[in-house]
């Protein structure tokens, strides 16, 4: 059985964090987005997998508008679903 997947922006705190964590209580997987605060996201994705879930953090700051920060955000994206969920979409975002 495949499990949907969710793209949570802003996941390692506040508002992201806690749409992560309710999206995970429901049985939905999770790859959310930090800007600096690594640590947190760890712990936001610890918290995931403690319920039986699945969830990678990952580097992205919206806030630039490089398309190279895009593309590589994209890159790493497609690296998650493949090597947690050998899957090449997600179905939430």
């Amino acid at each position: 059985m495949n499990r949907k997947i969710a793209l949570v922006t802003g996941g390692s705190r506040g508002l992201g964090r806690n749409a992560a964590l309710k999206l995970a209580a429901k049985g939905v997987d999770v790859i959310l987005t930090y800007r600096s605060r690594q640590a947190e996201a760890a712990a936001v994705v610890a918290e995931i997998e403690f319920m039986g879930g699945q969830a990678v953090a990952l580097p992205f700051d919206a806030s630039t508008g490089a398309a190279a920060d895009c593309a590589a955000f994209a890159a790493a994206v497609r690296e998650a679903l493949a090597t947690h969920w050998q899957r090449a979409r997600f179905d939430y975002l």
